[in-house]
């Protein structure tokens, strides 16, 4: 066992993630997750998907760009479980996971996930927000910080992390 997969198998669940959680951060989790809605186009396209992916995920309890992406992960598996996850802290992400990813520990943010086939190869991965936010200075003004992290841009999450499949 190495590398990506032996990270993988150290990593905690959900529930563990809402257990180290404060008070304020819960309510913070739960408002944010009944906010999210997915469409009934993605909502198709899950229940389409006839596989399952494994995702590394380096998060933090107080990061909001964390929430939002790991209550999308939950809200797509409870569409239909394609999810298996695998959470690490952002001190074990920038301390084991960077290296593997070839990403700079200035670069290094929560989340950061890779999606492992069953090998537990690379198949892509997501560093703090969608990757076209990346390039078009998506989140740039306030109102739009505070969309996405009010869950109103989970499509633009969804129609990157689904195209693993």
């Amino acid at each position: 066992m190495k590398g990506l997969e032996e990270i993988y198998l150290k990593g905690f669940d959900c529930d563990k993630y809402l257990e180290i959680a404060s008070q304020d951060e819960i309510e913070k989790t739960e408002v944010l997750y009944k906010n999210i809605v997915i469409s009934n186009e993605y909502v198709n396209k899950i229940k389409s998907i006839d596989k399952k992916v494994s995702v590394l995920i380096s998060v933090e309890t107080w990061c909001p760009f964390a929430r939002v992406f790991l209550m999308t992960l939950r809200k797509v598996n409870e569409i239909k479980h394609i999810f298996d996850l695998s959470l690490i802290t952002y001190g074990r992400g920038v301390s084991e996971l960077a290296g593997y990813l070839k990403i700079d520990e200035d670069d290094f943010v929560v989340p950061t996930a890779v999606f492992l086939d069953k090998s537990f190869s690379k198949l892509r991965i997501f560093n703090g927000f969608p990757e076209k936010y990346h390039n078009e200075n998506t989140l740039d003004t306030i109102d739009a910080t505070r969309n996405y992290l009010k869950g109103k841009s989970v499509n633009d999450i969804l129609e990157d992390i689904l195209m693993v499949f």
